[in-house]
C-alpha cells in the first residue's frame, strides 16, 4: 500500500533534511526526538515535535497514524540508538514500513537484520543530494520514491581505487547512460572533502583516486559499472 502518512524519528544533519523534504508529501506527518536538545531545535525550525521514550509503548502510534500507510524513517544520530528503535517498531507492527538510516555499510547490515525495508548509508552524502534538488519537485518525487518508496532503482557511491582505469579521466569521456544504463548524479571530490560537483552543472570533472561517484540505477546495472571502476571488467570504449 502506498505510504499516505510519515513520522520522522530524529531531528539531526541528516534527519533535519528528510523533515523538510518530506512534511508537504504526506496528507499527515509526524516528528519524533528523544532528548530536548533536538526538541528545541525542531521547534525553533517550525516543527510540531514530541519528546518520545525509546522503552515506550509503540501502540500509541497507531492514535495518531494509520500504521498500514505509514512510513517510519529511523533517523537517530546514534546507529545503536536507530537499530533498538527499528527492532522495536518492527516488534510490534509486522507489516510498517520502515527506512533506518546508517552511518556505514555495517551498520546497514545491522539495520536490515533488525527488520528495516530500506537502509541508507552514507547520510552526509545522500543529505547533500536531497538538499540540492528540493528545488525541483519532479526530481524530489522520484528521488524519494527511489530512496524510500518500493523502487528496484537505487542510489550508489562508487569510489575510485587506486588501480581504477576511471582515474585521469574527465566526466564528458565516459558515456555513463549509454555504454553502462545508469545516470551519474554526482561527484565528491576526495581533495575538497565533501564537497559536491553536481552531474547536472556541466562540470568536466577531472576524476581522481579517491573521487567518489553516485550513480543511480538498477541493481545489476550498477554492479558492471562498479567492475568497470575496479578494472575488473574494462571500461567502454568511446
Amino acid at each position: 500500500m502506498i505510504a499516505r502518512s510519515a513520522a520522522v524519528f530524529g531531528f539531526n544533519e541528516y534527519s533535519r533534511q528528510i523533515a523538510y523534504q518530506i512534511r508537504n508529501l504526506y496528507r499527515d506527518f509526524g516528528l519524533f526526538v528523544v532528548n530536548e536538545e533536538e526538541k528545541k531545535a525542531a521547534y525553533e525550525a517550525g516543527f510540531l515535535v514530541e519528546l518520545v521514550d525509546l522503552s515506550d509503548d509503540w501502540h500509541g502510534i497507531e492514535k495518531r497514524f494509520d500504521v498500514s500507510s505509514l512510513i517510519v524513517f529511523c533517523a537517530l544520530a546514534n546507529d545503536a540508538e536507530n537499530v533498538f528503535l527499528t527492532i522495536s517498531l518492527r516488534a510490534t507492527f509486522d507489516k510498517l514500513n520502515i527506512v533506518a538510516l546508517a552511518q556505514d555499510n555495517e551498520s546497514a547490515i545491522k539495520m536490515k537484520s533488525a527488520g528495516a525495508d530500506k537502509v541508507l548509508p552514507s547520510l552526509q552524502i545522500a543529505a547533500n543530494v536531497i538538499a540540492d534538488m528540493l528545488e525541483k519537485p519532479i526530481v524530489t518525487k522520484v528521488l524519494h520514491e527511489v530512496l524510500y518508496e518500493s523502487s528496484l532503482l537505487n542510489i550508489v557511491e562508487i569510489e575510485v581505487g587506486e588501480n581504477s582505469p576511471f582515474a585521469g579521466r574527465y566526466l564528458h569521456d565516459i558515456h555513463f547512460k549509454t555504454h553502462y544504463d545508469v545516470i551519474l548524479l554526482a561527484i565528491v571530490d576526495h581533495e575538497l572533502g565533501t564537497t559536491f560537483s553536481f552531474a547536472s552543472k556541466g562540470h568536466n570533472h577531472h576524476i581522481d583516486i579517491g573521487d567518489i561517484l553516485v550513480v543511480i540505477g538498477y541493481p545489476d546495472k550498477v554492479e558492471r559499472l562498479k567492475q568497470a571502476i575496479k578494472g575488473q571488467v574494462w571500461p567502454r570504449s568511446e
